[in-house]
């Protein structure tokens, strides 16, 4: 199968736990990956919010990852982003160096409160430093994240970005959680056409992994959102379920999807070619 995954946290475990990339004990490996025909990862390079010199750190790990990337296998086309926006610290200026390193994806905060936005877990809204920001990145073609982000500061930060997504995100119809969406949101998202990656943590989920996501992906079809479901796994991030600990499990998870009533065509969009789809639009757009 060929599977895009619209985010993971593997580059700073790898660089913090001193691992290789292509063969090594985290959920996203080379070796792992071994089992898709074609592959697009989504790394992310996580930047707390309150971290001192969040910039310094965020090129270190990118700098170790490279490395390490160096030896990918010939399956994997690998992109970058920064789950954070605290690597910015107060220079918009570092956006034009983001790009430069690649850098594709910005998530505007963590689950904290930076000088951009407030996370999930504050009252925080959008600043002005935050709506500079994101025109910043729309002149850069530059996809906003909109994951983690509070409700206040999601429809403030919506409304200004021209490439918004939503990485690794659920349904809040079906578990009521501060870190997923609501069908607003989500319909938000795909009006501009965005994309939801859906998050395979179990306490975002709610419940016993392959069920809870079919009915994420369910819900979201019934919100007629069929062309922009995608997988923004969260492996490196968080911890998963026994059934789902890997990436190597993710042909597992379309078989049980499969199963449970999904069209192989419904499954190709939502493992491969929703993402795939979106990138090359974006890509022409540039």
């Amino acid at each position: 199968m060929n599977y895009f995954d619209l985010h993971c946290d593997t580059p700073y475990e790898c660089c913090f736990k001193k691992q290789d990339f292509l063969k090594n004990s985290l959920a996203v490996s080379g070796e792992k990956g071994a089992v898709f025909e074609k592959w697009r990862q989504v790394f992310a390079v996580w930047i707390r919010d309150d971290l001192d010199e969040p910039y310094r750190l965020y090129k270190a790990i990118l700098r170790d990852f490279k490395e390490k990337l160096s030896k990918k296998p010939d399956n994997l086309t690998p992109y970058f982003s920064v789950e954070g926006g605290a690597v910015l610290e107060e220079d918009t200026d570092r956006l034009y160096a983001l790009k430069e390193d690649g850098v594709r994806i910005l998530t505007l905060t963590w689950n904290g409160e930076n000088r951009i936005a407030g996370g999930s877990k504050t009252e925080k809204g959008l600043t002005d430093f935050g709506k500079r920001v994101i025109r910043e990145m729309n002149g850069l073609k530059m996809l906003c994240d909109l994951s983690h982000l509070n409700e206040k500061s999601f429809y403030s930060a919506v409304e200004l970005a021209d490439y918004p997504l939503a990485t690794h995100s659920n349904c809040k119809a079906v578990f009521d959680c501060p870190r997923n969406l609501s069908d607003n949101q989500l319909k938000l998202i795909a009006q501009k056409g965005g994309i939801v990656g859906l998050c395979l943590y179990p306490k975002f989920l709610g419940g016993e992994v392959f069920d809870r996501l079919y009915r994420n992906i369910y819900h979201l079809l019934e919100l007629g959102m069929e062309n922009n479901i995608a997988i923004g796994s969260d492996f490196d991030g968080a911890d998963m379920a026994a059934e789902l600990c890997d990436i190597s499990k993710i042909p597992l998870l379309r078989a049980k999807l499969h199963e449970k009533g999904l069209s192989e065509t419904v499954l190709d969009k939502i493992f491969y070619k929703n993402a795939e789809n979106y990138l090359e639009t974006f890509d022409k757009r540039r």
